[in-house]
C-alpha cells in the first residue's frame, strides 16, 4: 500500500490536548464533530490511528479515503 490521504471524522469537538495526539494530521473542528485529515503511510498506520481513536474513547463517525492530496 502506498501513502494515501484519509479524512476521519469523530463525534465532538476535540480540545488542544487531544488534537496534539494526532500529530501530523490537519484538524478541523465544528461544535459537534472533528475532522482529521492527513497522509497515512500504510494500512498498519491507519489501524494505529483508529486504535488511538478507540483508546481515547472517541466515537468514530466516518473514515474516507481521499483521491485528492491533503495540504
Amino acid at each position: 500500500m502506498k501513502p494515501t490521504n484519509y479524512a476521519i471524522t469523530v463525534r465532538g469537538r476535540l480540545g488542544p490536548a487531544l488534537i496534539d495526539a494526532f500529530e501530523g494530521m490537519s484538524v478541523t473542528t465544528s461544535p459537534t464533530q472533528t475532522l482529521l485529515e492527513g497522509r497515512i503511510v500504510d494500512q498498519a498506520a491507519l489501524h494505529g490511528v483508529l486504535e488511538l481513536i478507540e483508546s481515547l474513547g472517541l466515537e468514530l463517525l466516518d473514515v474516507r479515503r481521499l483521491d485528492t492530496p491533503t495540504p
